[in-house]
Protein backbone atom coordinates (compact mmCIF):
# COMPACT_ATOMS: atom_id res chain seq x y z
CA UNK A 1 0.00 0.00 0.00
CA UNK A 2 1.27 3.07 -0.91
CA UNK A 3 2.01 5.94 1.89
CA UNK A 4 -0.54 8.70 2.61
CA UNK A 5 0.76 12.21 3.16
CA UNK A 6 -2.23 14.48 4.02
CA UNK A 7 -3.00 17.84 4.24
CA UNK A 8 -5.20 20.72 5.77
CA UNK A 9 -7.34 22.43 3.04
CA UNK A 10 -9.74 24.01 5.03
CA UNK A 11 -11.84 24.13 8.34
CA UNK A 12 -15.45 25.29 8.58
CA UNK A 13 -17.60 25.28 11.15
CA UNK A 14 -21.99 25.00 10.23
CA UNK A 15 -25.34 25.26 11.89
CA UNK A 16 -26.61 22.86 14.23
CA UNK A 17 -23.15 22.14 15.59
CA UNK A 18 -21.53 20.20 12.52
CA UNK A 19 -17.67 20.95 11.87
CA UNK A 20 -16.40 20.27 8.41
CA UNK A 21 -12.55 19.57 7.67
CA UNK A 22 -11.04 19.73 4.20
CA UNK A 23 -7.69 18.01 3.98
CA UNK A 24 -5.76 16.95 0.42
CA UNK A 25 -4.56 13.40 0.60
CA UNK A 26 -1.75 12.26 -1.61
CA UNK A 27 -0.97 9.13 -2.11
CA UNK A 28 2.74 8.76 -3.54
CA UNK A 29 3.65 7.18 -6.47
CA UNK A 30 4.04 3.54 -6.74
CA UNK A 31 5.58 0.63 -9.31
CA UNK A 32 2.31 0.00 -10.87
CA UNK A 33 1.20 3.86 -11.69
CA UNK A 34 1.60 7.59 -10.69
CA UNK A 35 0.22 9.07 -7.40
CA UNK A 36 -2.61 11.03 -6.96
CA UNK A 37 -4.49 13.46 -4.94
CA UNK A 38 -7.61 13.46 -3.49
CA UNK A 39 -10.61 15.43 -0.99
CA UNK A 40 -11.18 14.01 1.82
CA UNK A 41 -14.61 15.32 3.52
CA UNK A 42 -14.66 14.68 7.08
CA UNK A 43 -18.44 15.76 8.90
CA UNK A 44 -18.14 15.96 12.63
CA UNK A 45 -22.32 15.91 13.78
CA UNK A 46 -21.03 15.89 17.99
CA UNK A 47 -20.21 12.47 18.28
CA UNK A 48 -20.84 11.24 14.78
CA UNK A 49 -18.52 11.32 11.78
CA UNK A 50 -18.88 11.09 8.46
CA UNK A 51 -15.99 10.76 5.89
CA UNK A 52 -15.56 10.58 2.19
CA UNK A 53 -13.04 10.87 -0.32
CA UNK A 54 -13.44 12.67 -3.80
CA UNK A 55 -11.20 12.46 -6.75
CA UNK A 56 -10.16 15.78 -8.11
CA UNK A 57 -13.59 15.60 -11.10
CA UNK A 58 -15.99 14.61 -8.53
CA UNK A 59 -14.76 17.51 -6.07
CA UNK A 60 -15.02 19.93 -8.89
CA UNK A 61 -18.66 18.75 -9.78
CA UNK A 62 -19.78 19.30 -6.40
CA UNK A 63 -18.15 22.71 -6.06
CA UNK A 64 -20.15 23.62 -9.01
CA UNK A 65 -23.18 22.41 -7.64
CA UNK A 66 -22.47 23.60 -4.24
CA UNK A 67 -22.11 27.16 -6.17
CA UNK A 68 -24.69 27.22 -8.21
CA UNK A 69 -27.25 26.32 -5.52
CA UNK A 70 -25.70 28.88 -3.15
CA UNK A 71 -26.25 31.71 -5.96
CA UNK A 72 -29.55 30.85 -6.43
CA UNK A 73 -30.57 30.66 -3.12
CA UNK A 74 -28.82 34.14 -1.55
CA UNK A 75 -31.53 36.62 -0.97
Amino acid sequence: MSEEVITEVAEFNFPFKKHVTLKNVAYAATENGEGSNWLRVTIREQRRFTIFDLDPDSAANFGKTLSAWAKNNQG
